[in-house]
């Protein structure tokens, strides 16, 4: 997502996911709390299996769970909007990538009163 390229080393990829939990065999939850981040925004594919499996453990981590529902792709249409109307709001805040990004960019103006930032809205599917 261009519009967060600005946070720079903010954003890292953790190595070693070999299953559909993005938490087994890795690191992920240790750099989570040692980062202080205590919220999860969700991305990628396949929206009912590793998306919601990873989305999954991290409520049951106590993390806060963000599924980008613009960003995320089931196997069929029906899959995808159930999962995004039905099964992620049971323990997620569903949201589009720019409605994600504008809160991120809101945060950042609190701590930097200073900073003006343009983020165009996404495209209506």
């Amino acid at each position: 997502i261009p519009e967060i390229a600005q946070f720079g080393g903010r954003i890292m990829s953790v190595p070693g996911k070999r299953g559909l939990n993005a938490f087994m065999g890795t690191k992920l939850e240790q750099i989570l709390r040692q980062e202080g981040i205590t919220d999860v925004v969700l991305c990628g594919a396949v929206t009912s299996v590793c998306i919601d499996s990873t989305g999954r453990a991290a409520h049951e981590r106590g993390f806060r769970v963000h599924q980008l529902s613009d960003c995320t792709c089931g196997r069929t249409v029906f899959e995808q909007q159930h999962y995004t109307q039905e099964i992620f709001p049971i323990y997620a805040d569903v949201c589009t990538a720019g409605e994600i990004t504008n809160r991120i960019l809101d945060v950042e103006r609190r701590k930097q009163p200073h900073m003006q930032v343009y983020c165009p809205p996404s495209p209506q599917a």
